[in-house]
């Protein structure tokens, strides 16, 4: 028996062993293959880069715990790039689940970077309402976030909202999500273009699609897409993180996939050669 027949019949459970293998290797000792960085993570960066020393950026978190692969790398990231340049960041959930997702990451980077919750950042929670609560927030921001973070503290108490009474104090507005109907496309809409505020977004590769075009027009800055966008943004500016291990995993798994349809052609045309010269009919007489 040649080894193509060994392989072409080899128990299909093997290759599955052998590719939890070959994506637990880069997990376990990544391998930080160079990553091409896109024009719109290049914007995202860019835009954040363009924020003055001090500023403040206002952060939507519009995602729940089934996206959190694809975004909070993405966050973690912005999170490292604000504080490296001195930018505050006050942020808030418009989905159920955001504020809760991301308060541990959020919480570990500001600790891990000496930043001060309250002074450098907030954590608002979630704030239900939709448009209606958007609307507030330009108008009374205060008044919209209900006066209260997360964890019940006042507003009032809290030095880094001293000053900051409505969305278009923003330097700049940024919305991670992955959610329908998109509430980044509403922000556009009610804050970013009526008042003049750079705007941004994140979101899951399936969602990018979607909110392509207003980047294309420029209406969004910049766009980070699911975690190649990410992976593109921890090169950018030099934090690897997850979203790199993450494309090395799917990067050696594309690989193995592509040796395997290779070895399965090789098999199937060396099969082929081998049945064309078997000798046909019974024998000689």
């Amino acid at each position: 028996m040649s080894i193509w027949e060994k392989l072409s019949s080899l128990d299909r459970r093997y290759y599955y062993v052998v590719l939890i293998l070959v994506v637990a290797l880069p997990i376990i000792k990544p391998w930080g293959l160079p990553i091409r960085v896109g024009s719109t993570t290049e914007d995202f960066w860019k835009t954040v880069e363009a924020v003055p020393e001090g500023g403040t950026i206002a952060l939507a978190i519009d995602y729940r715990s089934d996206c959190i692969v694809e975004l909070n790398p993405q966050v973690v990231t912005l999170f490292r790039q604000a504080f490296a340049r001195n930018l505050k960041i006050i942020m808030w959930s418009n989905v159920d689940e955001g504020a809760n997702v991301t308060e541990p990451i959020t919480r570990a980077v500001g600790n891990e970077m000496g930043k001060t919750y309250g002074v450098d950042w907030v954590n608002l929670g979630y704030k239900p309402g939709g448009e209606v609560t958007m609307k507030k927030m330009v108008d009374n921001f205060w008044e919209g976030a209900a006066y209260v973070d997360m964890q019940g503290t006042p507003l009032q108490d809290l030095p880094i909202m001293q000053g900051f009474s409505s969305l278009r104090d923003a330097d700049l507005l940024i919305d991670m999500m992955a959610v329908v109907p998109s509430p980044a496309q509403n922000y556009l809409k009610m804050v970013s273009i009526p008042y003049g505020i750079p705007m941004a977004i994140g979101t899951t590769a399936i969602q990018a699609p979607t909110e392509m075009p207003f980047y294309s027009s420029g209406q969004y800055k910049g766009m980070l897409a699911g975690l190649r966008g990410a992976a593109e943004y921890e090169f950018l500016t030099r934090n690897p993180g997850s979203a790199m291990m993450g494309m090395d995993a799917q990067s050696a798994a594309h690989i193995l996939v592509i040796v395997l349809i290779a070895l399965g052609n090789i098999g199937h045309m060396m099969d082929k050669k081998k049945r064309a010269g078997a000798p046909v009919g019974g024998g000689s007489k």
